[in-house]
């Protein structure tokens, strides 16, 4: 079994060298420029896309999430604490 698997491959390593073709053929990258440029200028495009894009759903969670706590503030005080403390202008005041 191995001596015929050897055997294979000494054929195919023998067939290689005669043809001079032992590299795979890649052919279909070869003389292709214009499109070649055009696959890398719009996989580019897509990539700053999708990043801006993910940076405007991280800012937009972030500042729902701020909002949130805006409004609710009393969702996050802690027990001891008062929920509505006097406002500055109003310190100076008294």
């Amino acid at each position: 079994m191995l001596e015929s698997i050897r055997q294979y491959f000494q054929n195919w390593s023998d067939a290689c060298e005669y043809a001079n073709e032992c590299a795979p053929d890649l052919s279909f990258f070869g003389n292709g420029e214009p499109f070649t440029a055009l696959l890398f200028v719009a996989a580019a495009c897509y990539l700053a896309f999708a990043v801006n894009e993910a940076r405007i759903m991280r800012r937009s969670l972030a500042q729902r999430s701020g909002l949130a706590t805006a409004v609710a503030p009393e969702a996050k005080a802690p027990a001891g604490k008062p929920i509505h403390e006097p406002a500055v202008q109003e310190k100076l005041a008294a």
